[in-house]
């Protein structure tokens, strides 16, 4: 299903929106058939959890089978249920959408698919000595491959079968008919005491309100994962003036620890459970980090237990069950694992960076705009039909046809992706195309629409000087969140690439201010750049070779009034301290400090040899 972003802020929606939002349905599903009411609002909403097949008793207990609605006596008992092919047929028709049966009605099915496996009752009993021969798994095989086969008949035709939804959808009489606005269920209490929308007025924000006030609701963001850590408690309001930044951060903190087996991949706990406890010194090191890691992340959780207790969220991504442990349901924790504000990131993330985290507040809190004609409305569950067993035909499904726009999107991607510069000109010009073609779809292009936007982002210096240069393509179009071409330069050689085609082409070939590039670069410039460059790092360089110099001179004026002994081991351990920075000294430099240290070294055995003779 695809998205794209709205500009609006879950929390500071525009009251004209607001007031003409109508949920598109939140109850469960139903099997009542639809009225012409509610064919009105045809797509139904899976956010609410869909109850059990059956229903389960009120007295829970730890020998229960809620898929098979069992209950055992013993525990015995409960590991031989679970092993039969009673529960595997069950779990098997929950994958599938339908309800469990019970315990009679599975061994009527089974009677019954061995009924006409044998053929007729009048058989002989040569022939029902054959048909009692297969073992019960393979029936279960083969009254699965049934059911199956009956659901999918049943849903064979284009109405699509209701799945959870991790949004709550809407409809607006601003949005197009053809539109649905989408918010993330996991914004809404837990569980739901109050309607969508009426949770959605309740938490606007008043306007002007102070990003940093103590009346500002807050929320929470923990990120943990292969030693990363990454911890926010964010403002409600966000930050008028900055609108490329506008997420306000009350508190943040980052870093890393070494924990992660950098070869082998995965935690050393992990390698030491599996494998036995290692004796390394890189295997001593990350048990070590782990613990200062767990040490650091739960010192910082107590700090900040006023803000993470009026926390209205909190959002936790931790990898594995031992880094969930570090964050929540610990002794003492600050989060409890029940607590119900703790969820989950409905969606993929990256490294836990401070970055990451307003990424993610972002893509939670800016609602997203979805095509209804993605969405499909439930259907009720299919019920088991009796038919023959009948091998489906597989019949590959017929490739999705491509517009002529779409096929023309592909091609030139893949030519800037490798920097074909040749081919892509040829390409433009057999099928006519202009160098500032737009890429289809546009919505899922809408952040990089043109190949000069593509270039751009994936720092492609050359193939940026090759579109504005040689091809023509304009640096003023911009993408639909409203940046040109140059705001998406991810480096410094991209960006000079776009200044000094603006001085090759002139200031009266395009808009340059419109464009928002830097001032005119020439070629020369960047020449005389680099060699200054060059000179201050050669500067820094002699700057420490001298400090390095001074080091061994003060070593040799203070070994002189201690004696000869200590002269050698002071030198050698002033030079391995800065052997970080004789990493960074030309050879010349090295082979220099090397031979005074030599030197100093023979000076200090003649002086204890001379002694000990004395």
């Amino acid at each position: 299903m695809t998205a794209r972003t709205s500009p609006f802020y879950v929390y500071s929606l525009p009251e004209s929106l607001l007031s003409s939002l109508v949920p598109i349905s939140f109850e469960p599903t139903s099997s009542a058939p639809v009225t012409s009411e509610q064919q009105a609002l045809p797509i139904q909403s899976s956010l609410t959890q869909s109850s059990d097949p059956l229903p389960q008793s009120s007295e829970s207990t730890s020998k229960q089978c809620n898929t098979c609605n069992y209950s055992a006596t013993s525990t015995e008992e409960q590991r031989d249920h679970y092993k039969s092919d009673y529960h595997k047929f069950n779990v098997k028709r929950k994958v599938l959408g339908l309800p469990a049966v019970g315990g009679p009605e599975f061994e009527t099915m089974l009677d019954e698919l061995e009924e006409s496996i044998s053929g007729s009752g009048s058989d002989s009993s040569d022939s029902d000595t054959d048909s009692l021969s297969e073992s019960t798994a393979d029936k279960v095989s083969s009254l699965i491959a049934k059911t199956a086969l009956a659901t999918i008949q049943e849903n064979a035709d284009d109405e699509a079968v209701a799945v959870r939804s991790p949004f709550h959808l809407f409809q607006s009489s601003l949005l197009p008919p053809e539109d649905v606005l989408a918010i993330y269920s996991t914004l809404f209490p837990v569980p739901e005491d109050a309607a969508p929308l009426d949770v959605i007025r309740s938490r606007q924000l008043a306007p002007k309100v102070q990003t940093q006030a103590p009346s500002t609701p807050v929320s929470a963001i923990f990120m943990l994962g292969g030693g990363h850590f990454a911890g926010a408690i964010i403002s409600h309001a966000l930050n008028p003036q900055n609108k490329l930044d506008p997420v306000v951060f009350v508190q943040h903190k980052t870093f890393h620890r070494y924990t992660t087996r950098r070869k082998q991949g995965g935690a050393q706990s992990a390698s030491d459970n599996a494998h036995g406890k290692a004796h390394s010194a890189g295997s001593n090191l990350r048990r070590y980090n782990e613990a200062a890691l767990e040490k650091e992340v739960r010192e910082l959780l107590a700090e900040w237990k006023l803000y993470i207790d009026r926390a209205e969220h909190i959002f936790v991504r931790a990898n594995g069950r031992q880094n969930r442990g570090i964050l929540v349901g610990y002794d003492g924790a600050v989060i409890g694992s029940r607590d119900k504000r703790l969820k989950g990131i409905p969606f993929s993330t990256r490294r836990a960076t401070g970055s990451e985290v307003k990424r993610v507040w972002l893509e939670l809190t800016r609602p997203k705009i979805m095509k209804k004609e993605a969405l499909a409305p439930p259907k009720p569950k299919p019920k088991l039909k009796e038919i023959a067993p009948v091998t489906p035909s597989k019949e590959p499904e017929p490739a999705k046809q491509l517009s002529p726009e779409e096929l023309h999107t592909s091609q030139i991607i893949a030519l800037v992706k490798k920097s074909r510069t040749n081919p892509l000109a040829t390409y433009l010009k057999s099928n006519q195309l202009s160098p500032d073609f737009r890429f289809e779809p546009a919505e899922q292009y809408h952040h990089t629409p043109t190949a000069l936007h593509l270039a751009a982002s994936l720092s492609l210096s050359r193939m940026v000087t090759f579109l504005l240069v040689t091809l023509g393509a304009s640096p003023t179009v911009r993408n639909d969140e409203g940046r040109t071409s140059w705001e998406l330069s991810g480096d410094r050689p991209t960006r000079d690439a776009f200044r000094l085609a603006r001085a090759e082409l002139g200031e009266r070939k395009w808009n340059w201010a419109e464009s928002g590039v830097g001032s005119a670069l020439t070629k020369d410039e960047v020449t005389a750049r680099v060699a200054r460059e060059k000179a201050s790092a050669e500067r820094e360089r002699a700057e420490e070779v001298k400090k390095l110099e001074r080091n061994v001179i003060t070593a040799n004026q203070n070994a002189a009034v201690t004696g000869g002994r200590k002269l050698a081991s002071s030198v050698v351990t002033s030079v391995g301290q800065d052997k970080q920075l004789l990493s960074g000294l030309t050879p010349e430099a090295r082979m220099k400090i090397e031979r005074e240290r030599r030197a100093r070294a023979v000076e200090a055995r003649l002086r204890a040899a001379q002694q000990q003779k004395q």
